[in-house]
């Protein structure tokens, strides 16, 4: 797997993600957090997207997470940043696209 990596997050209709990306998705947020939801019941390889580990932005695409988790398990560390909000006029639903790079020690 080659970084950077840009992709759609996934699950941006869950919980207040909507909220979320409508607050902070932009440039100046920079990153946001890759979290490991190893305990998650539909994917154990689930990774979600988070500002300050508060703001719940969605998650990274199950395609992308199964390659991904192993990584950030053996103890990597990854950050997503922001690209772009997406959104699809008339409807008020938006999504978000980030970049997925390593972070440096």
């Amino acid at each position: 797997m080659n970084f950077p990596i840009i992709i759609r997050l996934a699950g941006v209709s869950y919980g207040n993600c909507q909220a979320n990306i409508k607050q902070f998705g932009c440039k100046d947020t920079g990153y946001y957090a890759l979290m490991r939801e190893s305990d998650n019941t539909h994917d154990p390889n689930c990774i979600a997207v988070s500002l300050g580990g508060v703001w719940h932005m969605g998650y990274i695409p199950s395609w992308m997470a199964k390659d991904l988790a192993p990584l950030i398990d053996a103890g990597r560390v990854f950050n997503a940043e922001f690209v772009c909000v997406n959104e699809y006029p008339p409807y008020e639903r938006v999504g978000l696209t980030v970049r997925i790079v390593e972070a440096t020690p």
